[in-house]
């Protein structure tokens, strides 16, 4: 209880009949109220830091996370420019590749010299970071051209042309004739199944070859057919020799070329494979 010049506390215990009182002079009071106001307003600045405290502690942090994400974010963008620049690349060289052409100021090859182009392609410094599906992309490129006719099937001097009016036939020659010493080399100008050994009155002794694709070659007037009926035929394979079987005039290869059963002419300069591998005119 309050007293003239202090303050006077009574402790009453419960299992006690003396009560115990502590006096507190006045400046005691005085000494005690101020050391709790300050120990009241240091806890409430103390709060009020700790929080602001923690505040900035959480949004440090969270700015760090964003930052190594951001990192990340930019080492991923880096590695995708590179990939990118290297795929370009690659890109280009298979662009090559597929449009490997034939140099038109050439005459017509026979088809075991007519593999051109592609193989000093694949030696280029790109391949060593080619993927196996890339490889795989541009060797089933080339296998698909092997189906397509080029060339022609004899070395030798071209003496009926495509559409040339045949005096014998009073019709439009088919394919081309190609004059050649007796028993020299007839090559398949394409890959494909040997459809059909022919032995004809006119044509001669002829093999026929399905490409597969809607092409198909006829190779007559042969001496001699090596080819055997349904076999499998590669391009640039020897499938018999030249002569002059059938209604002929001298040993020749009267070579002709279908597309959907439809002649088309083999001896064009201008037609080429494109990367369907389909004949095309200017690449079309």
């Amino acid at each position: 209880m309050p007293t003239k010049h202090g303050l006077t506390i009574f402790f009453v215990p419960h299992n006690r009949k003396d009560s115990v009182s502590i006096r507190l002079k006045g400046w005691h009071v005085i000494a005690v109220t101020i050391i709790l106001g300050i120990s009241i307003i240091l806890f409430l600045i103390g709060v009020l830091l700790g929080g602001r405290s923690a505040k900035l502690i959480a949004e440090n942090r969270a700015i760090k996370a964003e930052n190594e994400m951001l990192r990340q974010q930019r080492v991923k963008i880096l590695k995708l420019e590179k990939e990118l620049a290297t795929t370009s690349e690659l890109r280009k060289w298979m662009q090559d590749i597929v449009s490997v052409k034939e140099n038109n100021e050439n005459p017509p090859a026979t088809a075991n010299t007519s593999k051109i182009g592609i193989t000093s392609l694949l030696d280029s410094p790109f391949k060593s970071r080619l993927l196996p599906e890339l490889d795989e992309a541009s060797e089933a490129i080339r296998r698909r051209r092997d189906f397509v006719p080029k060339g022609l099937p004899a070395k030798g001097a071209i003496t009926a042309h495509f559409g040339d009016m045949d005096s014998r036939f009073l019709k439009p020659h088919s394919g081309v004739d190609i004059a050649s010493a007796e028993g020299s080399d007839v090559l398949a100008t394409a890959t494909g199944v040997v459809s059909g050994i022919i032995s004809d009155p006119v044509l001669g002794n002829a093999v026929e070859i399905d490409h597969l694709n809607g092409f198909v070659t006829r190779y007559g007037h042969m001496k001699a057919i090596i080819a055997k009926h349904a076999s499998w035929i590669e391009r640039g394979d020897k499938i018999g020799t030249v002569g002059s079987s059938g209604r002929t005039e001298g040993a020749h290869v009267h070579y002709v070329v279908t597309k959907d059963g439809v002649p088309v002419n083999p001896e064009e300069e201008n037609e080429k494979i494109n990367e369907k591998g389909q004949y095309g005119k200017n690449g079309s």
